[in-house]
C-alpha cells in the first residue's frame, strides 16, 4: 500500500509527569535562600550549532538508519548561590532541525527521506559543596523531551515518535586555569542516566498509537568553556553522546482490534552530537 507525501505537524509533546517535574524545579529554584542579598544570580544565554548523527541497529549490530544535519540549540541557565559555597542551578535548552534520513523498508528497499527532530529538556542543579583545589562537583535532576518526526515518501508511511524521560546526573567543572594569555578556561564532564522514560508513537493511520515504556537511556556530555579575562562572552567545543538498548516488544491494534502475532518495539539506538558554542553571562 502507497502513502501519500505527508508532512508531521508542528506541535511538541512534553508528557505531564514531565511538564510537572519542570515546575516542581521552577519553584525549588525561585524558594531557595540566597547567599546574600548583593549576591545576584547570574543569568547565561547559550546558543550552539551542532552536527548530529542517530544511528539505530539491529540485534547483530548492522545499520538499519541513520539520520543526520546540523542542528542549532539554545540554552539558558541561572545559577543562585546560597549559604556555605553551595548553589543551585536551573538549566532550559530547546532544539531543532530537519535532518537527512538515510535507512530501508521493512522490504530491504532504500529508503531517503527527511526527518525533523526537536527537544527540550530542563534541568534543577545543586552544587552541595563549596567549589575545591580539584573543582566543582553538582548533581543533577532533569526532564528531556525529544521528537522525531520521519516524513512519508510514495513508497513508505510517515512515522512520528514522541519520547519523555526523567534523567538523573553528576556534573563534574575543573577549576579555572589559563591556557593562553589574558584567558581563563574551564572542563566539564556531565554523565545522566534515565530513571523513567516513556515513548509514544503514531503510525499516521497504519497502526493505533501505541505507547510503551521504553529502553534506559544513558548519555555523556564533554565540553570545554573559554572567555576572554574580564570578559562575558564565552566559547566552548562540546561532544556528547547517548546510548540506548532496544526496547521490549509490544503488541499493537488497527482500528481497536488487536493483531495477533504483531509486535513494536524500538530498536537499539545511539546519537552523537559535536556542538560549537557561543554564550554571554548576564
Amino acid at each position: 500500500m502507497q502513502a501519500s507525501p505527508r508532512r508531521p505537524s508542528d506541535k511538541f509533546f512534553f508528557h505531564p509527569a514531565a511538564l510537572r517535574s519542570l515546575v516542581f524545579a521552577t519553584m525549588a529554584f525561585a524558594l531557595a535562600p540566597a547567599q546574600a542579598q548583593d549576591t545576584p544570580v547570574e543569568f547565561t544565554g547559550t546558543a550552539s550549532l551542532s552536527h548530529r548523527k542517530l544511528v539505530e541497529r539491529t540485534p547483530a549490530g548492522a545499520n538499519l538508519l541513520t539520520e543526520r544535519g546540523p542542528m542549532a540549540h539554545l540554552q539558558l541557565q541561572a545559577v543562585r548561590p546560597l549559604a556555605e559555597g553551595q548553589a543551585l542551578g536551573l538549566r532550559a535548552q530547546f532544539g531543532g532541525a530537519n535532518l537527512d534520513y538515510d535507512g530501508q523498508t521493512q522490504a530491504g528497499v532504500p529508503l531517503t527521506t527527511t526527518t525533523r527532530q526537536a527537544e527540550a529538556g530542563a534541568d534543577l542543579m545543586w552544587r552541595p559543596h563549596a567549589p575545591a583545589a580539584w573543582g566543582e562537583g553538582w548533581l543533577t535532576l532533569g526532564v528531556l523531551a525529544n521528537r522525531r518526526m520521519i516524513y512519508s515518501t510514495p513508497i513508505a508511511g510517515g512515522l512520528d515518535e514522541e519520547s519523555s524521560a526523567a534523567l538523573l546526573g553528576v556534573r563534574w567543572r575543573s577549576p579555572a586555569f589559563a591556557p593562553v594569555a589574558r584567558w581563563n578556561a574551564h572542563v566539564e564532564a556531565e554523565a545522566r542516566t534515565s530513571v523513567w522514560h516513556r515513548l509514544d508513537v503514531d503510525f499516521h493511520g497504519l497502526l493505533d498509537k501505541t505507547h510503551f515504556d521504553a529502553a534506559r537511556k544513558r548519555m555523556l556530555t564533554l565540553r570545554v568553556l573559554a572567555s576572554p579575562a574580564d570578559s562575558p562572552w564565552e566559547w566552548g567545543l562540546e561532544w556528547s553522546g547517548l546510548w540506548q538498548p532496544a526496547s521490549k516488544s509490544v503488541g499493537v491494534s488497527r482500528g481497536g482490534v488487536p493483531m495477533a502475532g504483531t509486535t513494536v518495539h524500538q530498536p537499539e539506538l545511539s546519537m552523537r552530537d559535536l556542538t560549537l558554542r557561543f554564550g554571554r553571562r548576564f
